[in-house]
């Protein structure tokens, strides 16, 4: 799904723009409340999700709205329900989607009622690759290129398949640690040897960018080449293992107009006398009072999805961005005196981690001990997960 703070983040850049001082138009409607849908279902099986949201003209920053009654009518006059899976996130439980067959969201807010146009769900192409090159983009630093991986897809439909896509990505990738720990600090002057060493990790990032596509005006209907993200090396996504789920939803050509009309608004914002920012339009109203906008868009749309992985051995070092791991700390014996012990738990209690005992290799007696940031012994504590995805394949 889309960030809602797409809608709102354009909403404040169009009345925001500047040219040599600042610009702050009075809008009579600035601390009005805005309603934001984010909404779709597909030929996949689901659960479907539709996000409710509301905010100011001129705050990103949204809120989730709970309590609304939700539901999604069919074109054969069938209704689901949806409850409230979490604070303004609603879920179907059985519906199934099916190509050719419209759709329509009902929201129910008090004496409020918001209804979408009807969707239908398209045939989708089929997703013939998903492939990647590593490549140097230029930069705004002439002599400085980013080195990166590409990824292309290439797809192909028949005569019955739609010509508008949209595209998503989920990124996952493995990571580790320099200095593994064995030990757990328990406080109170305490370690024991750890049952659950946080040596492997797993890292999700889901990107927000538009990425929409047209064979419209093409001979066939087949997309070559097309561009999907440039990935860089940073937060060590290509050390180990890298993983990327691309998206593919079918569009109908409304649909598909109002994503391009978000994205060239998101990328031409400007001066005050650049050329002013297409129209963002929602397919959602309320019948009764036609002033009362909302924001966002009820999708229906055919999916496939493709993952790839990239292996550290496929990409140049250069990619290979990790914290700054080299050295231990060492607290001896010798050194510290009759403050050693105090000083290595007051290491602990600020973070660092226990390493290992330091040897002198001629005695088995411990001569000091040896200390490593949190993110040099504990990959959770690079924003990661320890739990192996059910989909990784090594």
């Amino acid at each position: 799904m889309k960030s809602n703070s797409l809608y709102i983040a354009l909403i404040a850049l169009i009345c925001l723009g500047s040219c040599l001082e600042p610009f702050e138009p009075k809008l009579s409607d600035s601390n009005k409340e805005f309603f934001i849908v984010d909404g779709i279902i597909t030929d996949q099986e689901g659960p479907y999700t539709v996000k409710i949201s509301k905010s100011t003209s001129l705050v990103v920053k949204n809120k989730p709205v709970s309590n609304i009654d939700v539901k999604i009518e069919d074109e054969d006059g069938n209704i689901e329900s949806l409850w409230e899976s979490s604070p303004g996130v609603y879920q179907t439980v059985s519906l199934q989607g099916q190509v050719n067959k419209s759709y329509r969201l009902i929201l129910n807010n008090g004496s409020n009622q918001y209804l979408s146009t009807w969707e239908k769900i398209p045939h989708s192409s089929t997703i013939d690759s998903v492939y990647y090159r590593v490549e140097d983009k230029a930069t705004t630093d002439k002599e400085d290129n980013l080195t990166g991986v590409q990824f292309f897809i290439d797809s192909h439909g028949s005569s019955e398949s739609t010509k508008y896509y949209r595209y998503e990505w989920e990124e996952v990738w493995k990571i580790g640690v320099y200095w593994p720990s064995y030990y757990d600090y328990l406080g109170d002057d305490r370690i024991k040897t750890t049952e659950n060493p946080r040596y492997t990790c797993w890292k999700y990032e889901n990107p927000t960018s538009i990425n929409i596509a047209t064979t419209e005006g093409l001979k066939e209907n087949v997309l070559s080449r097309h561009l999907l993200g440039f990935i860089t090396g940073e937060k060590e996504r290509f050390t180990q293992r890298y993983s990327l789920l691309v998206k593919q939803f079918a569009l109908g050509e409304k649909e598909y107009k109002f994503w391009r009309n978000l994205q060239e608004s998101n990328e031409e914002i400007g001066g005050l006398f650049d050329r002013q920012p297409a129209k963002v339009l929602s397919n959602l109203s309320n019948p009764s009072d036609p002033k009362d906008e909302i924001l966002g868009y009820f999708s229906a749309s055919g999916l496939r999805e493709k993952r790839v992985y990239v292996n550290s051995s496929e990409v140049p070092r250069e990619l290979f961005r990790r914290p700054q791991c080299f050295a231990l700390d060492t607290l001896t014996k010798d050194s510290l005196g009759s403050v050693y012990e105090i000083a290595i738990f007051d290491q602990l209690k600020n973070g660092k981690f226990f390493y290992d005992l330091l040897l002198s290799g001629v005695s088995p007696v411990p001569i000091g001990v040896l200390l490593s940031k949190p993110s040099c012994s504990d990959c959770t504590k690079k924003g990661a997960v320890l739990d192996k995805p059910n989909f990784w394949d090594e």
